[in-house]
């Protein structure tokens, strides 16, 4: 601190010191004229007395006359013709003095008065210096600065010392740190964003941990099921029964992919819209050939599958894999618990966001699970089995795909008593090449 306060302390001392320097040796030059003016207006019966008195000494008599001023005063008198000043003087300083007014030199120090008869009295007044008192003024100046200095440092370095404080625990582990500061802190904003960025990060690795514990926990089951069935494999078993074995292996190999896939996708979407290839797509066929690719499994369940879209727009531009493959998510998740049907809606909301509802007529989901759907490997079903309870992924890749796409998801009652997914999702801007063609 004391170094930055040195530092501060002296660049403080040097701006104010070259800024005396330039009002003292500049502003006489840059307000010339109106410096003139006042010096006029004050000095005028001075002007006066002096002009008289030498003016009742003429010729030979005015020498002596100025000797005697010059015992008792210090202003350095001295006689000059109008052809002695031309040199020194612009146009505006010699038409004044022929107009019989007194003129300041450019650096304000001398000046030239005319009298009638055309002589001009030049004075250079020398002014007593009285360096002791100027020691002591900005001796005071100089004092009162590093006073106000020190008092403005030591409130914003207290709340740096907060911040670093902050930051440092941190860094050690606590990720619940928080900076708190005053509002009227000269660094109030900058500790705001020191939390948000904290609160950022807290929320980024709690979320890797939850996804590790999940992706851990997930990864057990088949690889259990996999080192026993291939222990049974090495028993002597009927031929039957060994192809029975081969199957369910082949089935938790599947089941192991599908995982890895889904965790690949998710880990894509989470890097934000840098996998996202934006085209113009006919939403019609979009859903469509969402409908007919679930059509089979929709079929299988004894449901129906009902598609509406009078009220899409014709198109919009969003990336069709990536909304298939959110779209059929909500719609097994619906066809695992619906009771007869199932709905598919696509309709245009404003601002031309393309809105996509799901719908079931099933039992539901409670209020204080709706949001929690959405989390990796959160999942309702308490069954652990890949054919009822899934890997708790589908909707947490919904939500990802909706926003890359700057739109969102949610979940609310269906008007069947069932669950109602409605996801929105703004049109992305194309990229140069496809809008050229």
């Amino acid at each position: 601190m004391l170094r930055s306060l040195i530092r501060l302390y002296l660049v403080v001392v040097l701006g104010c010191g070259l800024g005396i320097a330039f009002v003292s040796y500049s502003f006489v030059r840059l307000f010339h004229e109106r410096v003139t003016d006042n010096t006029r207006e004050a000095e005028r019966g001075y002007a006066f007395v002096l002009s008289d008195y030498l003016a009742r000494h003429p010729g030979p008599e005015r020498a002596a006359a100025l000797a005697e001023l010059r015992k008792h005063g210090s202003d350095g008198f001295s006689l000059l013709t109008m052809r002695d000043v031309i040199p020194l003087m612009d146009d505006t300083q010699l038409r004044d003095l022929r107009d019989g007014k007194l003129v300041l030199s450019a650096d304000g120090h001398d000046y030239y008065l005319p009298l009638p008869d055309g002589t001009i009295v030049h004075a250079h007044p020398n002014e007593p210096t009285n360096l002791d008192l100027q020691v002591l003024a900005y001796g005071v100046i100089a004092l009162a600065t590093l006073l106000a200095i020190v008092s403005w440092i030591h409130f914003h370095w207290r709340d740096l010392r907060k911040l670093q404080m902050a930051a440092r625990a941190f860094g050690a582990g606590n990720l619940a740190t928080r900076a708190q500061l005053s509002k009227k802190s000269n660094i109030y904003e900058l500790s705001q964003q020191f939390n948000d960025m904290a609160r950022q990060i807290e929320a980024s690795i709690l979320h890797q941990r939850d996804m590790m514990h999940g992706i851990s926990h997930e990864l057990k089951t088949p690889l259990a099921r996999l080192e026993f069935g291939l222990a049974l494999l090495q028993s002597p078993e009927p031929a039957e029964r060994q192809r029975e074995r081969q199957r369910a292996l082949r089935e938790d190999v599947r089941e192991l992919d599908d995982l890895v896939t889904e965790l690949l996708t998710l880990s894509s979407l989470e890097q934000g819209g840098r996998h996202v290839a934006p085209m113009q797509v006919s939403v019609g066929e979009l859903i469509d050939s969402v409908a007919a690719s679930i059509a089979h499994d929709i079929a299988a369940r004894t449901l129906t599958l009902t598609v509406t879209t009078t009220e899409a727009p014709a198109h919009h531009v969003c990336d069709p894999k990536l909304v298939a493959r959110a779209l059929l998510n909500p719609i097994r998740n619906s066809a695992r618990y619906a009771r007869h049907a199932i709905s598919l809606r696509a309709a245009v909301g404003a601002g031309g966001v393309l809105v996509l509802t799901v719908e079931d007529d099933g039992p539901g989901i409670p209020i204080d699970d709706r949001a929690r759907v959405f989390e990796p490997f959160h999942r309702l079903d308490s069954s652990r089995d890949r054919h009822t309870g899934g890997f708790g992924l589908g909707l947490a890749i919904v939500r990802r795909v909706a926003l890359v796409h700057g739109g969102d998801v949610h979940l609310d009652n269906g008007s069947r008593g069932g669950a109602r997914f409605v996801m929105t999702l703004p049109p992305l801007p194309l990229p140069d090449a496809a809008r050229a063609a």
